[in-house]
């Protein structure tokens, strides 16, 4: 029968043995206690866990102590951290401080130690972490001024009474439509194709003002898009005239003001599946919109005519150009909306089914790894989609903001759960499969949502995804 004595380990410091007495460590947690006036209980502030000094009471015995001795002191003296072999603890990374030696002639052939050893920390000068988020917020915002600048100069070209009102019309019904699907509070304000055309006719500058009071600016604030001019970067030159001639297209004050009452399309964070779900429609309209921008630049190159003439053609351009950045930018940023999150701990046990029923088991919301990869090459193609027909300043803010989702995401995922594939031999609910896989029934909704299952009582026969852990 084995003993607690037989699960003992030999007691050693880099390699060298040695024999223990008795040893004690501190535990628990370190605090700050806070006591105020008028108030019966304090407020304990939490400082994280106590420093573990190991404290053992050692010696060195036999006819060769004192090489024993000697060879306890070569160890003890060696800078850094080393090897315990700690009798109850087993290995520990430790440093050495405040030990002694001691030797008394009644006990010949012994020498005695204080040990005192703390645990070995992590080492380094604190260092900045890049914050992704923000990173890639600001990006975006660079991204959507490059697009109302390209709109503006774009329009500023256009000899709008030359306009072909009905081919317009068919040209902008993707842009309509990507509107109603995403940008679903701009319906009040163009929500026909006709409204829209009128608008594109008419009131250009409205258009853009429009789409850029849709997003808060960095510092948190909404633009109007009233008098919204080219930033103050722009270089002498190409750039100076692209200026002169956008600052012809202004918003009404009035509209811009009934725009600054609409809801804002940036996104607050819910969940990781209701972020998942909203950047793959974002993503899939600005892909069509840009393989519409394609189709018709491919056109122009092979020579071929224009419907309704070069003028309708560059403003049902420019419209789509717009519409795709900006469903690009709503996807970039629900992007930067979801968190970096800690691995959740794994549990050390689980409660019964009946006590599941009644309280059920919290998680925190954590990613699935497959799945923010899935939607960082998705903003990534759309991306690289819309830079295959823009001018090279367009590209390069493209390329920064594609860099940056990269990076986010890429952190985002770091802490994500991995799936596996489970093999039924029979149809179970997918309650029991939870308790089973999990010890949790709680997460059988996940199963089915992963799995695009009809009825949670009956999971189908097979192999399933779920959740490594």
């Amino acid at each position: 029968m084995t003993t607690w004595r037989d699960q003992l380990h030999g007691a050693s410091f880099r390699g060298v043995p040695f024999h223990v007495d008795s040893d004690s460590m501190p535990v628990g947690r370190r605090t700050q206690v806070h006591e105020y006036p008028q108030r019966d209980k304090p407020l304990v502030e939490d400082l994280g866990r106590v420093t573990r000094e190991i404290k053992l009471a050692a010696f060195v015995i036999g006819e060769d102590f004192l090489v024993k001795r000697d060879d306890l002191l070569n160890a003890l003296d060696k800078p850094g951290a080393g090897e315990l072999i700690h009798p109850w603890y087993g290995r520990l990374m430790v440093t050495a401080t405040g030990c002694s030696v001691s030797h008394e002639r009644r006990e010949g052939g012994m020498a005695r130690f204080d040990l005192v050893f703390v645990e070995d920390g992590e080492k380094g000068f604190p260092a900045g972490v890049p914050n992704t988020a923000r990173q890639l917020e600001e990006s975006s915002e660079s991204l959507l001024q490059s697009a109302i600048r390209r709109y503006k100069a774009a329009m500023a070209m256009v000899n709008r009474a030359r306009l072909a009102v009905v081919v317009l019309q068919n040209g902008i019904a993707g842009v309509q439509m990507a509107i109603a699907s995403e940008l679903r509070q701009l319906t009040g304000l163009v929500g026909s194709v006709e409204a829209l055309a009128d608008m594109l006719i008419n009131a250009p500058g409205n258009f853009s003002a429009m789409i850029r009071g849709q997003f808060s600016s960095i510092g948190g604030s909404r633009s109007t898009g009233y008098r919204w001019g080219p930033s103050s970067s722009d270089s002498a030159g190409g750039a100076s005239a692209i200026s002169a001639a956008s600052s012809s297209i202004e918003a009404d004050p009035e509209f811009a003001s009934t725009v600054a009452g609409l809801p804002e399309a940036d996104p607050v964070f819910a969940s990781f599946t209701d972020s998942g779900r909203a950047i793959a429609g974002q993503v899939e309209q600005s892909r069509q919109l840009a393989a519409q921008v394609a189709a018709a630049a491919a056109v122009i190159q092979a020579g071929g005519g224009v419907a309704g003439g070069v003028e309708t053609a560059a403003v049902v351009e420019a419209a789509r150009e717009l519409v795709r950045d900006a469903l690009i930018v709503l996807a970039v940023r629900t992007a930067a909306a979801m968190p970096v999150v800690q691995a959740p701990a794994q549990l050390s046990g689980y409660p019964s089914l009946a006590q599941q029923v009644v309280s059920p088991i919290e998680r925190p919301d954590v990613p699935v790894t497959a799945d923010v990869v899935a939607v960082r090459d998705a903003i990534e193609a759309a991306l690289v989609a819309a830079g295959q027909v823009s001018p090279h300043e367009h590209f390069e803010v493209l390329e920064v903001v594609r860099k940056q989702v990269r990076a986010h995401l890429t952190e985002v995922a770091r802490a994500g759960v991995r799936l596996a594939e489970v093999t039924t031999q029979e149809s179970l609910p997918a309650v029991v499969l939870a308790y089973q896989r999990y010890g949790d029934a709680t997460r059988a909704g996940e199963i089915v949502t992963r799995n695009k299952v009809a009825h949670p009582g009956f999971l189908p026969v097979g192999t399933l995804a779920i959740a490594q852990e």
